[in-house]
C-alpha cells in the first residue's frame, strides 16, 4: 500500500503525540590522541506516530525486540533524524537504526523511521 506525503503528515498531526528527538553531536578530533572529544545532545520536541509493531523475534539470525517505525513530521522540525539518534517520551527510548525521507514540491514533509528499542 502506498500513500501520498500529505497523507502521511495528516496522519501523524491527527494521531501523533509530542515526543523528544535526542541528537548527539561529538567533539572535536584530536589526531595527536586519536580521540573525538565529549559528546554532548541536544533535545529537539517533535510530533510523531508509532506503527508495525513487532514486539517479538524478527528473525532466526538477529533476535531484536520492539521493532517498529515511526513517522515524524518535518514541518516545524528545525533538525532533520540521523541513524543515532534518540526517540524519547514513549515508554521505553528507540534508537533509530533507518531514515526515509518524504518530498513535496522538494520540501521534506515527513521522516520514515525504522526504530528499535
Amino acid at each position: 500500500m502506498s500513500f501520498r506525503a500529505y497523507d502521511l503528515l495528516k496522519l501523524v498531526e491527527e494521531h501523533g503525540e509530542t515526543l523528544t528527538l535526542r541528537k548527539k553531536a561529538y567533539g572535536d578530533y584530536d589526531p595527536a590522541t586519536s580521540t573525538v572529544g565529549s559528546t554532548t545532545t541536544t533535545d529537539h520536541s517533535m510530533t510523531a506516530y508509532f506503527y508495525n509493531y513487532e514486539l517479538g523475534v524478527s528473525d532466526i539470525n538477529n533476535v531484536e525486540r520492539g521493532m517498529r517505525k515511526c513517522l515524524i513530521s518535518a514541518l516545524g522540525l528545525s533538525v532533520s533524524p540521523d541513524t543515532e539518534d534518540l526517540i524519547v517520551g514513549n515508554g521505553d527510548p528507540v534508537h533509530i537504526i533507518n531514515v526515509l525521507t518524504m518530498y513535496s514540491a522538494g520540501q521534506a514533509i515527513c521522516y520514515i523511521c525504522d526504530v528499535r528499542e
